[in-house]
């Protein structure tokens, strides 16, 4: 198609024919041009005969003409007359349209790259500060239903400083407190009880305080040191006395002639001032020495100071 005057031409419309009038025309036409199909070749005179590819390209070149004169109509409105300025509008913003997720992308990248150079900064400070620090003398982890401070205790270097004061010959104490709660009520409580897990495989603490559940079930593990072969000249008087925890073990799977084991794994401190000396809450308090303890005699002294009281 030549020109939008022989498009309209072969439609049989005038140049000022509405959408309408075109659509309304085109889909006379192709009524006609079915019916035509229908008829014999010889029944058709020559100055009736309808062009089918002809009216299918004067009603798309017509569409694109109106698609175009549409869009042109939109960018004067949007970006000014002058087509220069317009075209570099449009250039810009059909850059950033195709490309805003790749921005996007780059600068969270570029933000967790950030995150990260920050992350590790922060790390080797840390590394950097605990390093100028005098050797731990104790470490001690409280894991329980236990409370501290504001919640569930995770600023607790005023605990270990606490703890310090009260055994002068000590330079530094690492305390800390996993809160495990004891019934699950909520998503919440499950992730804190998949967390005290993870916390329990990492920990190395020499010392745990624990509630009643809780020892149970690490104790059948023979996470701690069976006191009635191993404890020292400070504890062992609390053997005999009713602050002695013991628990019993099952034989194994394969070790079926061998008796049921009781050992003595913790020392109960639940009557002793151990939780409003240190700001603890929590209704139990039993004390058990971790089996590979680093710093075993002073974990001893915290049990006997307390079972003094």
């Amino acid at each position: 198609m030549e020109s939008l005057k022989q498009a309209y031409e072969v439609l049989g419309l005038s140049e000022d024919a509405t959408k309408e009038e075109l659509e309304h025309r085109y889909y006379l036409l192709m009524r006609r041009l079915r019916a035509q199909k229908m008829r014999e070749a010889s029944e058709i005179p020559d100055g009736e005969r309808l062009d089918e590819d002809a009216i299918t390209r004067a009603y798309r070149f017509i569409l694109d003409y109106e698609k175009e004169q549409e869009s042109q109509a939109y960018i004067e409105q949007h970006y000014g007359k002058n087509k220069a300025k317009a075209e570099r509008k449009l250039k810009r913003e059909h850059f950033f349209q195709y490309y805003k997720f790749h921005i996007l992308g780059a600068i969270l990248v570029l933000a967790l790259i950030g995150y990260g150079i920050n992350s590790y900064i922060d790390h080797r400070e840390e590394q950097r500060r605990l390093a100028s620090l005098p050797p731990a003398s104790l470490s001690v982890m409280f894991f329980g239903e236990y409370f501290y401070g504001e919640g569930f205790g995770s600023d607790t270097e005023p605990l270990a400083e606490d703890i310090v004061a009260l055994f002068p010959d000590w330079q530094r104490v690492i305390a800390g407190l996993t809160y495990v709660p004891s019934e699950i009520r909520s998503e919440q409580d499950m992730a804190l009880i998949q967390k005290s897990m993870i916390t329990m495989i990492d920990d190395k603490s020499d010392l745990f305080i624990l509630d009643r559940d809780n020892f149970s079930k690490l104790a059948k593990q023979e996470a701690f040191l069976p006191l009635e072969e191993a404890a020292g000249e400070a504890i062992r008087p609390l053997l005999d006395t009713d602050a002695a925890v013991a628990e019993t073990l099952e034989p194994g799977l394969n070790e079926e002639d061998e008796q049921p084991e009781e050992h003595v794994y913790g020392i109960d401190l639940s009557d002793t001032p151990i939780g409003e000396t240190l700001g603890i809450t929590g209704n139990e308090f039993i004390a058990a020495i971790r089996a590979t303890a680093e710093h075993r005699q002073n974990a001893e002294a915290f049990i006997a100071y307390f079972a003094a009281q």
